[in-house]
């Protein structure tokens, strides 16, 4: 695999361009999920396929399979797989061996950022919402009021923030190696975005199947975390142009220019 300096790709502007794509999608999809599930209707009706009126409950609260295997199991696997990535990249910076982790370094150095800010950002966002999980509200067995995202409403004593969904990140959350592999392999970068996207539905799936969570609450994971990342590159893409000027006007940069 050829080697090619990370963010000087997305300063190009090739690298632009599909930064310039990102944020349209990214506008476009923030336009049709507010159409499509910002009343409610959508949420609800899905939430009642996993509902069982007669128990009055979600039948698949405590599945095994659900929730030790594809809920506790695979947060853990990700966020083990998370650090151990950070650790990598940090070595990197501190050794040039192995060779050809350390060309790669600021590509490594960036998902694990990536992934580390998507996380904290969906889990900052859940812990000052005031929106119910599907399972804490009355209509579905619990006490709370229902209120759909578009709803203006006062935050709800005695209930956990539940928007954003946060397992999803356990796959949405490496959405970041798509963005770190399209300047090298874009073939590969579309095949890791569609399987951190498989990935963070199916974990998403898996919470709306135990009554955790509203469709609307994983699919807005999804464009936060995506959001993020197309933020973090224009951002430091903004501080190594502002570098690279900088450098070009001290007295070292204007040496090797003449």
């Amino acid at each position: 695999m050829k080697v090619v300096n990370f963010l000087d790709f997305y300063r190009s502007r090739d690298g632009r361009r599909a930064l310039l794509y990102q944020a349209v999608a990214l506008a476009v999809s923030a336009i049709a999920l507010t159409l499509v599930l910002g009343d409610g209707r959508v949420d609800l009706d899905v939430a009642r396929w996993f509902f069982d009126d007669t128990r009055h409950s979600f039948p698949l609260i405590n599945d095994w399979l659900l929730k030790a295997v594809l809920h506790d199991g695979a947060r853990m696997l990700s966020a083990v797989a998370a650090l151990a990535l950070l650790g990598v990249a940090v070595t990197t910076w501190v050794t040039r061996k192995p060779r050809t982790l350390h060309a790669h370094r600021e590509s490594l150095l960036y998902v694990s950022i990536a992934t580390l800010v998507g996380a904290a950002i969906v889990g900052l966002a859940k812990h000052f919402s005031s929106h119910a999980c599907p399972w804490d509200l009355a209509i579905f067995g619990g006490s709370a009021p229902y209120h759909p995202l578009l709803a203006a409403h006062a935050a709800l004593p005695n209930v956990d923030g539940c928007f954003p969904a946060a397992h999803p990140l356990a796959g949405y959350a490496w959405l970041a190696v798509g963005f770190a592999l399209y300047p090298i392999a874009r073939r590969r970068a579309w095949q890791a975005w569609a399987v951190a996207f498989v990935l963070g539905t199916l974990f998403g799936a898996v919470q709306m199947a135990r009554g955790a969570h509203f469709l609307s609450h994983v699919l807005w994971s999804a464009w936060i975390v995506w959001g993020v990342n197309v933020a973090l590159l224009g951002f430091a893409c903004a501080l190594r142009e502002r570098d690279a000027r900088a450098y070009a006007r001290s007295p070292r940069g204007v040496r090797e220019t003449t």
